[in-house]
């Protein structure tokens, strides 16, 4: 495990995306889910709920538009719409700000000052009226449903440095910690717990931020005193308590709990260093990587049941990508490990961008690395299946038939990658992710901005401009990615270090500087758990497009939006491959212009496209001549 480091991602608004990201995170906002989630899911964003349709003893239910006949269940929903309208404005924030759209920044505003109008006298922001808040023996959202609003609160205040939107966030979290001493009752704590209780341990999320912003330790210790307080309790979603995990026990759990609790776990056991919980943490680490599929999608349909990643039957849920993702994050924070950098790039560029739909507003939110079928149920009988009416293998800009947590999470994904681009380090800065985008910052009482002029991941020149308001030395570090062939560096900088992971330049730099990075990709062979093989180059996944027929299961008011479907155009037998070799590559542009992987078998040449261009897709093949 490495050390801990002092080192700092970028704030939030310092790093704004261009070029390709910057158009889809546009046609996002504009003319998709990012932007007319609310429009196309009226009933759920009418719900007040933090505000005048609050939850009381009296409410028996609550309309969140997902099909279920389990009755046992009907307490969970009650605080669905927390979710959903949080995580989706979280996501919206971001956007709007990021893309620096004016009107959707206003309507950001808007919110921020609907939600803070909700604030109690004592300070409680939450969806419980005065009788029920935190007052709970079994199922609740009260800790998910603050941990969910309070952290895009923080992301707005980062934005916008209104001193009023942190005093909120610090008078909201300081009711729970009073509600919740340290010392009192566990909050975890009951019967009949769900997935709202464990979702609850989130909160620790807000107090992550907090502690950066403020540099006030108390919400440290406190967010240690509740990992403490979940592995000591009796919850439906237990993988990452700390003596299950010490005692080598198989994630058997929802697999969006197990990623996002990764978040805690890792930052409790880093902060602390207490032996139990750093133990804990190097024993989910090691288990980690067979719950990955060839894209790095994490498993979980929607639970992991103890299964090990197959690109053929295990899916992944786009909840978990984005925890996941925002788990790397924070662990490369923590750690400076550029291991993480390189499994984010993997898993946005590849698990991530291949669970979009390449060109309507959608998401599927289950998706396998070999799919075959898109059709709402999986395309064959999955004994673990929790789901009577599945319809979660589909493309949808809402998800409404199961949950509506998918495509409000898919809003916050793009921004969190690009938060992790640049760390402030002791002596400069260090890109750790890489991407056209523009970094703007102060060193020193200096202005500094660095531009990163690229059309990565299907570039493989990355040109960085540093412009700064008057002279200044400092060092740039650049990672070496993993599957890197070499490197070339052309500019004036002198490289003063270069381990197996980075390369450090440094020099007095002037306005308009330039260095050019010229990363040479690597074609690799790669083998997965099942034997199967699979083929990328540099940072990208190749997979065989499969010809589909395209369906429209359901449309909506709003124009230009639909839940699609698809199934091969011809029924599919997965190719099998002798002798195959990597015979050519030619780049691609875009997403839409994706270039081609060229294999040669004995018999045939097949073209492949990045898994982020494809909707069905073969992604892993049998290699007869290894049998």
């Amino acid at each position: 495990m490495n050390k801990q480091l002092d080192n700092r991602h970028a704030e939030q608004g310092s790093i704004k995306p261009s070029g390709w990201l910057l158009e889809q995170m546009q046609k996002d906002l504009k003319q998709g889910f990012v932007g007319y989630l609310p429009q196309l899911t009226p009933d759920l964003f009418a719900d007040d709920i933090y505000g005048s349709d609050r939850l009381s003893r009296q409410l028996q239910k609550k309309d969140v538009g997902a099909l279920s006949d389990d009755d046992q269940w009907d307490v969970q929903y009650l605080w669905w719409n927390s979710e959903t309208q949080s995580n989706y404005w979280d996501g919206f924030i971001r956007h709007a700000f990021l893309v620096d759209d004016k009107v959707a920044k206003q309507q950001a505003a808007d919110y921020v000052q609907r939600l803070l109008a909700t604030q109690d006298a004592d300070g409680y922001l939450g969806i419980y009226d005065q009788e029920l808040r935190f007052r709970f023996q079994g199922e609740n959202g009260e800790l998910w449903a603050q941990a969910s609003l309070l952290r895009g609160l923080l992301h707005y205040y980062e934005f916008i440095r209104e001193s009023d939107v942190l005093a909120a966030v610090i008078r909201a979290v300081a009711v729970t910690m009073q509600a919740y001493p340290r010392g009192g009752a566990n909050p975890f704590a009951g019967t009949d717990n769900f997935a709202g209780v464990s979702h609850g341990l989130m909160f620790v999320d807000v107090l992550i931020q907090l502690e950066r912003l403020t540099h006030d330790e108390q919400y440290q210790s406190y967010a240690i005193w509740l990992y403490e307080q979940y592995s000591q309790a009796e919850v439906s979603e237990a993988d990452v308590q700390w003596p299950r995990l010490i005692e080598h026990e198989r994630f058997a759990g929802h697999g969006v709990h197990t990623y996002e609790h990764l978040r805690v776990l890792a930052y409790v056991a880093l902060k602390s260093q207490t032996p139990v919980y750093v133990q804990a943490l190097q024993a989910y680490l090691a288990q980690l990587p067979s719950y990955l599929t060839p894209s790095g999608g994490p498993i979980g349909d929607e639970w992991i049941y103890e299964q090990v990643a197959d690109a053929t039957v295990t899916g992944y849920e786009y909840c978990s990508i984005l925890e996941l993702l925002d788990s790397y994050r924070l662990l490369l924070e923590l750690t400076g490990d550029l291991r993480y950098a390189d499994a984010s790039e993997w898993l946005f560029f590849n698990a991530a961008q291949g669970a979009r739909h390449p060109y309507h507003s959608g998401i599927a939110y289950l998706k396998t690395d070999n799919s075959y079928a898109m059709m709402g149920a999986f395309q064959q009988e999955q004994p673990h299946c929790h789901h009577e009416a599945q319809t979660r293998y589909q493309y949808s800009p809402t998800h409404q038939e199961a949950a509506v947590c998918c495509v409000p999470n898919a809003g916050r994904l793009a921004p969190t990658y690009l938060q992790m681009q640049w760390t402030t380090t002791e002596t400069g800065f260090q890109a750790n992710v890489y991407g056209a985008s523009r970094f703007q910052t102060r060193y020193d009482g200096v202005d500094v901005t660095i531009t990163q002029q690229t059309n990565y991941p299907f570039n493989q020149d990355i040109i960085f401009v540093i412009d700064v308001s008057q002279s200044l030395e400092f060092t740039l570090t650049l990672r070496k990615p993993q599957w890197l062939a070499s490197y070339q560096l052309e500019g004036e900088a002198q490289i003063i270090a270069e381990s197996e992971t980075t390369v450090t330049l440094q020099k007095v730099w002037h306005a308009g500087e330039r260095v050019t990075l010229k990363l040479a990709y690597c074609q690799q062979v790669h083998s997965d758990q099942q034997q199967q093989y699979y083929y990328s180059y540099g940072p990208l996944l190749y997979a065989l497009p499969i010809q589909a027929q395209e369906y429209q299961s359901k449309t909506f008011s709003v124009a230009d939006f639909a839940n699609y479907q698809y199934q091969p155009t011809v029924p599919w037998q997965p190719v099998q491959l002798t002798k195959p070799d990597i015979q050519s590559i030619q780049a691609g542009r875009s997403w839409q212009q994706p270039g081609t992987l060229t294999l040669a078998t004995n018999s045939e040449e097949l073209a492949l496209i990045p898994i982020g261009a494809t909707i069905l897709r073969q992604t892993t093949f049998v290699h007869l001549d290894c049998m």
